[in-house]
């Protein structure tokens, strides 16, 4: 979407250098030092989707060089797509580093204005329409691989295929064509005119295209998929992976949205930035969902060698815990046999020593009766004076 320029009413020619492109609403000044900037939100989300489309574009060649190892067309439109990418991301953070984009058109004045930003801008348009084709092709391409015995599939694929391509290509064309300088015009001339402010329906109708195909990719392969001979769950878990078009989907919604804003609006230099930022997402999400076969693949791959190795290591683990399980065991016994000897020998040391007691009061009671009877001897007449006494008594003569 081309951005056009020049609200101001014509002021005079010399003071037109310093005056605003747009007149501000009411009760605003214009701050032409320090300008208010929304940029900041696409250099974000740039620094953020860079890593990922990195990081899923490497997985999918793991893929294709260590397990898959066998190269289709839709593996080369994928790789041109991922580089295509990557370039339209650093033109964007050039056309940021201009400091003409994200900023209210009323904080702008005429000598800000530069070629280059206008250029930069003309780049984004011609490269965006290919990019998008690139991707959806990818994902027809895909479709065609897994479902090759689907003759009316086929039919669906190759007529998507052609259809996007015509609407993509012609639309870049015309815009090329409507925004490009002519004659002597400079950019910043051929974006001010009619003709380029054309483009801006242009991009709403884009939008309401990438809309209705993304919706197109996500439904075609859903009923193939259920006449597969393979198990319900297995049918899901591809199913699922064809609905990640759905992150697709809603960013081109999300770009469409933005698109008729920045139609509506005329400080479209703020409101582009949000509509940079959808398509971000939407490049983002594009390549996502061209890496998700790959991962799934990835995952079936390795997930045996995970498993084993999870379970080794959980074996090990039991058997640690066995063991310490039985080392504790042993210890308890080894304590209730010490614990069993010790109360052994305590209760025969009380045992000792209570009979020793035992034998000791014995002897004491046993030496006082002794002690007792040698009394009561001493004590006693003898038995033979007991019995001599009355009869010596009765013996004796009476005077």
């Amino acid at each position: 979407m081309a951005p056009t320029v020049g609200y101001m009413p014509s002021p005079p020619p010399a003071d037109m250098p310093s005056m605003p492109l747009a007149v501000p609403p009411p009760g605003l000044t214009p701050d032409f030092e320090h300008p208010a900037s929304n940029s900041f939100h696409v250099t974000i989300a740039v620094a953020i989707c860079i890593p990922i489309i990195v990081i899923l574009a490497s997985l999918r060649m793991y893929n294709l060089l260590c397990i898959h190892r066998q190269r289709t067309v839709a593996d080369y439109t994928f790789m041109l797509a991922t580089v295509w990418t990557i370039i339209y991301f650093g033109l964007v953070m050039a056309l940021l580093n201009k400091g003409l984009f994200g900023i209210h058109i009323w904080e702008l004045r005429l000598q800000d204005l530069t070629n280059t930003p206008f250029l930069l801008v003309l780049l984004l348009e011609s490269l965006y329409g290919p990019f998008v084709w690139l991707i959806k092709t990818s994902l027809f391409l895909l479709y065609r691989q897994i479902f090759s015995t689907k003759r009316y599939l086929q039919n669906l694929v190759w007529a998507g295929v052609i259809v996007t391509g015509l609407f993509y290509w012609s639309t870049t064309i015309a815009k090329i064509a409507l925004c490009a300088p002519r004659g002597h015009e400079t950019y910043i001339m051929a974006f001010a005119t009619a003709r380029c402010g054309r483009t801006k329906s242009l991009a709403v109708g884009s939008g309401v295209f990438n809309v209705l195909s993304d919706l197109y990719l996500i439904v075609i392969p859903i009923p193939p998929t259920w006449s597969l001979h393979m198990k319900p769950r297995k049918k899901w878990r591809l199913i699922a992976v064809f609905l990640t078009g759905i992150l697709a989907f809603n960013a081109s919604a999300l770009g469409l949205h933005f698109r008729v804003d920045v139609n509506r609006s005329l400080d479209d230099t703020w409101k582009i930035m949000p509509f940079y930022l959808s398509i971000i997402v939407e490049m983002t999400a594009g390549i996502t969902v061209l890496c998700m076969p790959s991962i799934a693949a990835i995952v079936r791959h390795h997930k045996p060698a995970v498993m084993a190795y999870f379970n080794r290591n959980s074996a090990y683990r039991n058997q640690n815990s066995n063991q310490n399980s039985s080392h504790d065991n042993e210890n308890q016994q080894g304590t209730f046999y010490q614990m069993s000897k010790l109360r052994k020998e305590i209760t025969t040391s009380n045992s000792q020593t209570v009979e020793s007691q035992g034998n000791t009061r014995h002897g004491h009671m046993a030496k006082s009766s002794d002690d007792s009877a040698i009394q009561l001897r001493s004590h006693t007449p003898d038995s033979e004076t007991l019995t001599e006494g009355p009869s010596a008594a009765a013996a004796s003569p009476k005077i």
